[in-house]
């Protein structure tokens, strides 16, 4: 309906601009008529001025019910004196400025004026160019009978009435239909979101509990090593499950921060005998094999996080996409440590993507790689899905992307993607990842 409100104002501030042209027009055809008595000019200029304020007035607001009303008025007032106006041999012609007028403004209360009003402003017209046809007759033989002229200003009045009619039925059954629409959506949206959170749950009961009871089996007697992950998988899920949705501030809240968290799962896999080298670029000072930073201390019961470091341009990383990028890179250093057959691994935080393009969206990217025994792709089990649940579809739901390359021999770079951009949307929207051969985690 708004859409359709739109188009008749238009339409209607169309058909004044052409009448006014047309007045003008006729005007300079008749330039002897008007020269000799230039008080006859007073009814074109008045039909003029006024035309001019109608469509100032349609250009900034929305028009009631007093428009077409005092529209109305004016014409009727000009088509009962049209003999002072118009030349002698068109009075009577339809063609002539003041039926022209007449027919054109008939669109402002057939489309905008309630309904018991449109009848008597459309009679009052018709009448009004009857009546001043006959007072003052036409030089000659008219072109057409004034009785027929003001019917036919009657039909134009029902026909933009029966257009209005259909136009209204077709717009308000639009408008149900949109509302339906948006109520699918709605629903659809929660069913999403439903799944994500479901997807993440399992994504989590892998990086946690799947892969502490497969530590307990490779154990050999280290106690403190099992307590201490078994606490860390207990926290993790604690604060998944008490914040479903994510934490609007990562102020006081664990796994808030991507460097600290990143740090942290680093801190936890060097207790597990992988040496991780922890690098930052661009966004804080590099560092290698320590202690957390830039977001709170490292501890074996996990990361403890309690802030995020900006990205480029001042934007903040929020705190689901660190937790995620947290989580996933847990993951890759899991499956370095599981199946790489090296001893080292590399991590590296950059606020931008290298050698990205200089007017690009700020955005974070981390990279962790390894010089292991690498992978081929023809020997991955399809049935594996550490890799797909637990990295790429864990920064896809949050509009990330994330990329594996390897080849045997050469190790493997998994590099994780976001880009903050202002236009994203903010519903959960999986992106599709570039994945290269993966190997079997």
């Amino acid at each position: 309906m708004t859409s359709l409100w739109a188009v008749t104002v238009r339409t209607a501030y169309l058909i004044r601009c052409i009448a006014i042209a047309y007045i003008a027009a006729q005007v300079l055809i008749w330039y002897s008529f008007y020269a000799g008595r230039p008080w006859r000019l007073a009814g074109p200029a008045a039909a003029v001025v006024w035309s001019l304020a109608v469509l100032a007035y349609l250009r900034r607001r929305r028009p009631g019910w007093q428009l077409p009303c005092i529209d109305s008025g004016v014409q009727v007032g000009l088509a009962v004196s049209a003999g002072l106006w118009v030349p002698a041999a068109m009075r009577g012609d339809t063609a002539n400025w003041v039926y022209i007028l007449l027919a054109g403004q008939l669109v402002i209360p057939a489309w905008f004026a309630p309904i018991p009003l449109l009848a008597p402003l459309a009679v009052a017209s018709a009448a009004a160019y009857w009546a001043g046809a006959e007072l003052i007759p036409a030089a000659g033989v008219p072109n057409s009978s004034a009785a027929a002229a003001s019917a036919l200003l009657l039909a134009i009045a029902i026909a933009a009435w029966a257009g209005r009619r259909t136009f209204y039925r077709w717009a308000a059954r639009a408008d149900a239909a949109l509302a339906v629409a948006d109520l699918d959506s709605r629903e659809q949206y929660v069913v999403l979101s439903r799944n994500l959170e479901r997807r993440e749950h399992e994504r989590l009961l892998h990086d946690t509990v799947l892969n502490t009871l497969t530590a307990l089996t490779r154990a050999g007697g280290d106690a403190a090593g099992v307590v201490g992950r078994c606490r860390h998988d207990v926290t993790l899920m604690e604060f998944v499950l008490s914040a479903p949705g994510g934490p609007a501030s990562p102020a006081g809240r664990p796994y808030g921060g991507l460097l600290a968290g990143v740090e942290a799962v680093a801190s936890e896999m060097r207790a597990r005998g992988l040496d991780v080298h922890v690098t930052v670029t661009g966004g804080g000072p590099a560092v290698s094999g320590g202690p957390a930073v830039s977001g709170g201390p490292a501890v074996s019961g996990g990361p403890a996080v309690s802030g995020g470091p900006a990205v480029s341009g001042g934007r903040a990383i929020p705190v689901p996409v660190a937790v995620a990028m947290a989580h996933a890179v847990r993951e890759a250093l899991t499956n370095v440590a599981s199946h790489a057959g090296t001893g080292a691994a590399w991590v590296e935080i950059s606020p931008t993507a290298p050698g990205g393009p200089p007017g690009e969206p700020s955005g974070v990217q981390v990279t962790v790689r390894d010089a292991g025994v690498g992978f081929d792709r023809a020997r991955v089990d399809p049935v594996r899905l550490g890799l797909q649940r637990s990295i790429i579809e864990r920064i896809a739901d949050l509009g990330g992307q994330a990329s594996v390359w390897s080849a045997p021999g050469d190790g493997t770079v998994v590099r994780l993607r976001w880009t903050a951009s202002r236009h994203r949307s903010q519903k959960p929207v999986a992106v599709p990842a570039s994945v290269a051969p993966g190997p079997p985690w």
